[in-house]
């Protein structure tokens, strides 16, 4: 197979098949992580694990490629702030994906200080929160 077919299958192959991934997902609302487990599951990352909103515990989880964290900042934009400000300090440098609020610009802006990888405005699209997790764990 010529190197340019092989990598261009490689683009398009599950993310699951290129390595080992988890994404970890730090969200309250139950709909909201059903709705995350579903998109991600089967064929984009091998395990969909929930984590509480203690930054020690998220700071020791391992980070790398293939491992990304999602974080809601619906209900308490500055507790999401904290938590990955804190995250940050303790010195995991895991891909952070965010969804909060279209009105919530100050808080994009400071997640991307924060060096988060992505603020995802709701309402989310499938596609949208895939590509997204693809990125970060890539």
């Amino acid at each position: 197979m010529a190197p340019t077919v092989a990598l261009r299958q490689a683009k398009r192959a599950p993310l699951s098949n290129l390595m080992p991934t988890s994404a970890y997902v730090v969200v309250a609302d139950p709909h909201d992580r059903a709705w995350i487990a579903s998109a991600l599951t089967n064929d984009l990352v091998d395990s969909v694990r929930y984590a509480n909103h203690d930054a020690t515990q998220i700071a020791g989880l391992p980070g790398g490629p293939g491992r990304c964290l999602i974080l809601t900042a619906d209900s308490d934009e500055a507790a999401t702030l904290r938590l990955v400000r804190d995250i940050r300090r303790l010195g995991n440098e895991i891909p952070v994906i965010v969804l909060g609020p279209h009105s919530a610009f100050r808080v994009a802006v400071e997640i991307a200080r924060l060096q988060a990888t992505d603020f995802l405005e709701r309402p989310v699209s499938l596609r949208q929160l895939r590509s997204a997790v693809r990125r970060a764990c890539s």
